[in-house]
């Protein structure tokens, strides 16, 4: 039996639960490829064109699963933690797959409240394994061995360190756009070449992002954008990188209500420089690429700026 798992959205946050998930109920999972030119166009004509790129990207790789699969998992994630929901596409994913196409095999919709107390949830991830013919014992197993995957999210990964980096920049964004090569045009890869160290929200602990959240004068309601958000104040206020970018997608609200939020929060407390870059399926190479480097000449500039401030102040240069 063989279970797909498309490679978009959340599968980024929590696709390696999953895949342990799969693996001990004894079923062989099948993830999707990386995102391609060609998934991404079939994404953009299954969906409706008022969605924003990830549930297009996601709704690609749904149809790329169609003849390799004989049924899809698509977790129904309503909120990461206590009194924070999801954003409402994270919701209606189960519900937008089944009406991309009707001979699609047939969906595993499991839900998973992470913010709910003891794991109650997941007795729909139990009933899911038995469904699919697994025994009490493995099926038991299985769930205990995903919910503690879960439990170590949270720990911080080792940062990735490029060659004597001169200057770092935060990089804001949720991991399903900066992780994708395709989508986010190799963000990352690009900071890296320039000689930059970017720095990811993963990089970030979560208590810290948090803790910079509540001091909003409003509340972030949706999960991850909350973890953002947080992100960026920490980043700005801790002055542990010289510049941050904040990466959303076309049509996505959330992003767009969080990145309005944050540009004049930080414009108040005169941050480091903040710069949005919006993707959708049109985003060329080319215009990414010197939006970055104009970026990275400006905190480069600046930095070279500051140094020489402190250098007038301190007397060591003279006339």
């Amino acid at each position: 039996m063989k279970i797909g798992i498309p490679r978009a959205m959340l599968f980024h946050h929590y696709g390696d639960s999953w895949l342990r998930f799969i693996s001990a109920i004894g079923a062989e999972p099948v993830i999707s490829e990386q995102t391609t030119s060609d998934i991404i166009t079939t994404g953009a004509t299954m969906a409706d064109n008022e969605t924003c790129l990830p549930v297009k990207v996601f709704s690609g790789h749904i149809m790329s699963l169609k003849e390799r699969a004989d049924f899809i998992l698509v977790p129904r994630v309503t909120s990461q933690e206590d009194g924070i929901c999801s954003c409402p596409k994270f919701l209606g994913l189960p519900d937008l797959a089944r009406t991309l196409d009707p001979n699609l095999p047939p969906l595993l919709v499991p839900a998973m409240d992470l913010a709910g107390r003891h794991s109650l949830w997941a007795k729909e991830w139990y009933r899911l394994a038995r469904s699919v013919g697994a025994g009490r014992v493995r099926s038991t197993r299985a769930v205990l061995e995903m919910v503690r995957s879960l439990d170590n999210l949270d720990r911080v990964p080792e940062p990735h360190i490029s060659p004597e980096p001169d200057i770092s920049i935060g990089v804001a964004g949720h991991l399903y756009n900066v992780n994708d090569e395709r989508v986010s045009l190799d963000l990352l890869g690009r900071l890296r070449a320039m000689g930059t160290r970017p720095v990811t929200v993963e990089e970030v602990d979560q208590s810290d992002a948090r803790r910079q959240a509540e001091s909003l004068p409003r509340r972030v309601f949706w999960g991850f954008e909350s973890r953002l958000a947080g992100t960026v104040l920490h980043w700005s206020r801790t002055h542990c990188v010289s510049g941050i970018l904040f990466v959303t997608s076309f049509a996505c609200g959330p992003g767009s209500i969080v990145g309005a939020l944050l540009e004049d929060q930080l414009q108040r407390e005169g941050s480091v420089p903040l710069m949005t870059i919006t993707l959708d399926e049109h985003a060329a190479e080319a215009g990414l690429v010197t939006r970055l480097e104009a970026f990275v000449d400006m905190l480069r500039h600046a930095s070279r700026a500051e140094a020489r401030r402190k250098l007038l102040s301190a007397g060591g240069v003279r006339a």
